[in-house]
């Protein structure tokens, strides 16, 4: 019976330890989501494209779970990784922009990322919303660098608002390449789960408008494309995991 004390008391330690474990496991994945470099965008489906244009056929999307960059890629960032900084603009906390779509894929390699596909960029960029823009119908200059308000340059990453899943220039800014090839047909035979884009094409997508395009361009769903060797100051990246 004197032994009754000390037994209860290292139940009852395991029993604490036990549940503290239990909430970490439980609760840690949640509390790790957001970090000041990525968000985390939970498995779903979603109605990708629009019926603005003819390559955007609207279709169901499921997504597995993943992160994305809060912000665009930095030149400071690329400059560190790379040793190299191609941009036509400078500054450090600018995004890199006149970088080949090769270029982009190797630094989020890098880094260990990589770049998100086309349908994981629309998901993240619509932060679960059916507008025009993520953040409603109307053009909104708060939202986005473009050329109503740019005068014709980059301007440093995150000094816009951001979308629901806290992502900055999601619009605007500069375009940003992904890892899909482009196909204008792709949308309407694209399978439901996970796509990755066309087998192969001349040409890899680009995301988001610039600072030198129109408000119509900054639309979620609006699809570009360019040839991956191309340097461009209004395209640059962000990296997804």
């Amino acid at each position: 019976m004197n032994n009754l004390p000390c037994t209860l008391s290292l139940v009852r330690r395991g029993i604490i330890r036990t549940f503290a474990y239990l909430l970490v496991f439980t609760i840690a994945p949640q509390v790790f989501a957001q970090s000041e470099t990525m968000v985390l965008i939970p498995a779903g489906e979603f109605q990708m494209g629009s019926k603005a244009a003819e390559d955007e056929t609207p279709h169901t999307v499921h997504l597995s779970a993943y992160f994305i960059d809060k912000y665009e890629v930095t030149q400071e960032q690329f400059e560190e990784v790379m040793a190299s900084n191609p941009s036509d603009f400078n500054g450090k906390k600018l995004p890199v922009e006149q970088v080949t779509w090769y270029e982009a894929r190797d630094y989020c390699n890098k880094v260990g990322k990589r770049l998100p596909t086309e349908a994981e960029w629309e998901q993240a960029a619509r932060g679960k919303t059916t507008t025009r823009y993520f953040w409603g119908d109307a053009m909104d200059g708060d939202f986005a660098w473009y050329w109503d308000n740019s005068k014709r340059a980059t301007h440093p990453v995150g000094t816009r608002k951001p979308n629901a899943y806290g992502l900055h220039d999601m619009s605007g800014n500069v375009w940003e390449w992904v890892a899909d090839y482009y196909g204008d047909d792709y949308y309407a035979s694209s399978p439901k789960e996970n796509p990755q884009g066309p087998f192969t094409s001349k040409y890899r997508v680009i995301r988001g408008g610039s600072w030198r395009d129109l408000s119509e361009v900054l639309r979620t769903t609006r699809r570009n494309y360019d040839l991956p060797a191309g340097r461009f100051n209004h395209i640059g990246f962000r990296c997804a995991k």
